[in-house]
């Protein structure tokens, strides 16, 4: 049984790590994927040795929440108590008193406590689960710098209080971590709104509206719809009339207007008008369901440069733990000076920054998936970013044209027209569709056949009759082997398709005109997009063929194809791409889905483009920052320039917050 789980209190990559480890570990579960940017948590387990409640308290007994309404971790109102308590004790150091010490004790010890319980919870779960967090480092630093500060009040070590390290410690990390939590909620805003029609209500009405869960409403129900409501259901409209925003299916941002009689896909959402509307698909088969399918195993799969940085970040904990002792190990023996050499410990081991290593990669693949979702693109394998092609491969039909060519001209007999019909109905190949649309305009009507079969690259047969490729290239109906008519066609080529294929080719990536249509429709469409290379007459295996003999030349190729009739040749690719639409998107097995048309070819290769820049800008910048901001912090520049442990806490807190801030950027 596979199971999706909603868990609130995830502060970085490595609580997610936690829980992975911790329900990997519960006999009966074969694999298990967290999000930690969503906030959810995939496992998949044995039915017959645990159930769902053994899972959620494996997870509780962490110190996580599960299927409740998400806590706020770092909540306004506690950073407001804290930054209260600090205003206090700034004050209180300015204008000391008596006592000033003892307040700034109370404030410090109560910010310890309210301020840090999250901190203290988390970092004990990281501990039972045998990993390390950024909670551990700060709770370990806060803590240790408190306790210095009580030794030294009760004068139990000639030293001078810290009781300010402590608190502004609490408070610096819990802002940072709070603006830290906006803007990552923001970079996956379409992405949790998009899962969260799992849980939606829906208005259905009968003898009056009532209120539903999604799983209790059923094919021929009817559902109410007003302005700012999300479809939840594919449907068909009753009646009233609706603008529409299908940006997380078609990619366009414009509103369609849909009447009476009208489809309408689940996901898109009512910018204006009011109507009911009568349920065509359940949940399960709706088109939301299957794009939710799909956005949970893009984010469940974890590209290589992932795991790497996933596996710095594990151990990161334990190395910045064993620098901070090394460095107190240093001063103390170097100088003699407890409070010197604590400072300089505590700095290290709070401004060292494990979750900007975390975040950098995840969150950048999640932001690129949320707007390729935005703009109509569905990428099934985000592995896809980061591959680099050298040639592309384009089908013609379908694909660089509008895939619904016309009969232009036929010499066909009203003897055979009848024949030709019902052949054409065996087959959804556009050229079919065309001849069934020719012979019905003439009066053809269907007869029956027998032994009726689809051969990909021949055409359609039934008994002594063949309706495809004749010898010529030509479309043809054949009776044992005799020609009985033949079909020309005229079709348009899709008005994005020139300037995709500029686009392309100006990123140095070759293109390729690759069709089983004849030699001289093929060079048409070649010639006028510019395409210097193509191949006409061309069977599916020649086509893998073709792929086949570029990659043994050691190139890296592209194919962009229908998805069902390519499947071999998109199968092999080293990067594939499907023109789909609506619920067919989920018979494709490619690496990218353009719900957008050919267009969301050229905007795919500018996201990938921006998303490969924005996750080496962060690995960069998180390398750089612990690079540079540990030296610093152990006080190799001592006393020129030296790091105070509440700044350092500041400056790890900044730092995940820049990678959230550069993930977000265009």
């Amino acid at each position: 049984m596979k199971a999706t789980l909603i868990v609130s209190g995830m502060t970085c990559t490595n609580c997610a790590k936690a829980i992975e480890l911790t329900l990997k570990k519960l006999h009966g579960v074969s694999d298990v994927k967290v999000s930690f940017e969503l906030g959810r948590v995939w496992v998949e387990f044995d039915e017959n040795k645990l159930n769902l409640v053994n899972i959620k308290e494996a997870i509780e007994s962490l110190g996580y929440q599960v299927e409740k309404e998400s806590l706020r971790e770092y909540s306004f109102p506690i950073l407001i108590f804290c930054w209260t308590c600090g205003a206090i004790v700034m004050l209180l150091m300015f204008f000391h008193t008596s006592w000033s010490l003892t307040v700034q004790g109370i404030l410090s010890t109560l910010v310890q406590i309210i301020g840090g319980f999250r901190f203290y919870q988390s970092a004990y779960h990281a501990i039972k689960a045998k990993t390390g967090n950024m909670d551990l480092l700060i709770s370990l630093g806060s803590t240790s710098a408190l306790i210095y500060s009580y030794l030294a009040f009760f004068r139990i070590i000639p030293e001078e209080p810290l009781f300010e390290t402590s608190l502004f410690l609490i408070t610096f990390v819990r802002t940072g971590k709070f603006l830290e939590e906006k803007a990552r909620k923001k970079a996956t805003e379409s992405l949790r709104r998009l899962f969260g029609l799992q849980t939606l209500k829906v208005k259905v009405l009968k003898e009056k509206e009532e209120e539903k869960s999604i799983y209790e409403v059923f094919i021929g129900d009817k559902i109410v719809l007003r302005t700012g409501d999300m479809i939840p259901l594919d449907s068909k409209l009753l009646e009233g009339k609706l603008y529409v925003d299908e940006s997380m299916i078609t990619g366009e941002s414009m509103p369609v207007l849909k009447d009476v009689g009208d489809s309408l896909l689940s996901g898109s959402l009512v910018v204006n008008g009011y109507g009911i509307a009568k349920v065509e698909r359940s949940f399960s088969k709706s088109y939301v369901s299957v794009l939710i399918k799909l956005v949970e195993n893009a984010l469940l799969e974890k590209p290589r440069i992932h795991r790497i940085a996933d596996k710095i970040s594990h151990y990161f904990v334990q190395g910045a733990i064993a620098l901070s002792v090394l460095v107190f190990l240093i001063w103390y023996f170097k100088t003699g000076d407890v409070q010197k050499a604590i400072t300089f410990s505590l700095a290290v081991m709070v401004i060292s920054c494990p979750c900007a290593f975390g975040i950098a990669v995840p969150l950048g693949i999640t932001v690129g998936l949320n707007r390729a979702y935005k703009r109509g693109i569905i990428v099934k394998n985000p592995e896809a970013f980061e591959k680099k092609i050298d040639i592309i491969l384009l089908d013609k039909t379908g694909t660089l044209t509008e895939g619904k060519p016309k009969v232009s001209k036929s010499n066909i007999s009203e003897e055979y027209l009848d024949v030709a019909y019902s052949l054409s109905l065996k087959s959804n190949h556009p050229y079919s569709v065309a001849i069934k649309e020719y012979c019905a305009s003439l009066g053809a009507k269907q007869i029956p056949l027998q032994n009726c079969k689809e051969e990909i690259g021949v055409g359609v047969i039934c008994d002594e009759y063949l309706l495809g490729k004749g010898l010529n290239g030509h479309t043809v109906l054949v009776k044992n082997g005799q020609v009985l008519a033949e079909f020309e066609f005229e079709e348009t080529i899709r008005h994005e398709a020139k300037e995709v294929v500029e686009v392309i080719k100006r990123k140095n990536i070759q293109v390729i005109l690759v069709s089983g249509d004849e030699e001289k429709r093929v060079k048409k469409v070649a010639e006028s997009l510019g395409i210097e290379k193509w191949y006409a007459q061309v069977k599916p295996e020649q086509k893998l063929s073709i792929l086949s003999e570029l990659q043994s030349a050691g190139y890296k190729v592209g194919m962009v194809g229908d998805g069902i009739n390519d499947a071999p040749v998109l199968a092999k690719a080293d990067l594939s791409f499907a023109i789909g639409s609506g619920t067919d998107v989920a018979k494709f097995s490619t690496d990218v889905i353009l719900n957008s048309g050919l267009v969301g070819l050229k905007e795919f290769f500018e996201l990938a483009q921006t998303v490969r820049r924005r996750i080496k800008e962060n690995l960069f910048w998180a390398f750089g920052y612990n690079l540079l901001a540990i030296p610093i912090a152990s006080g190799i520049f001592y006393p020129y320039f030296f790091i105070k442990p509440e700044f350092a806490g500041l400056l790890m807190a900044l730092s995940s917050l820049s990678v959230v801030i550069n993930s977000l950027r265009r």
